[in-house]
């Protein structure tokens, strides 16, 4: 009895084990999507869209728009991330 107790408990380990990789390895997944989305607001910052933004509203404000969108699409990446933890 003792035994198949010890077998039980062992299994149960190895499931709530697997559980919390899977767990861990979706959230590091999902904060590397963050960061690509950090990555990608600067890269856009010096492509053709910017270019055309500051042809036709000037430099300063293409630089705001730009960077803010992309800055701001991060952040809601980053709330989903942390609403679907809980």
């Amino acid at each position: 009895m003792l035994l198949a107790f010890a077998k039980s408990v062992a299994l149960l380990g190895t499931v709530v084990a697997a559980k919390a990789g899977r767990r861990i390895a979706t959230t590091v997944t999902a904060y590397l999507v963050v960061g690509a989305m950090f990555a990608v607001s600067l890269c856009f910052l010096t492509l053709a869209a910017y270019r055309a933004m500051v042809i036709a509203m000037g430099e300063i404000y293409a630089s705001l728009i730009v960077g803010c969108a992309y800055f701001v699409a991060g952040l809601v990446v980053l709330l989903i991330v942390q609403f679907r933890r809980r």
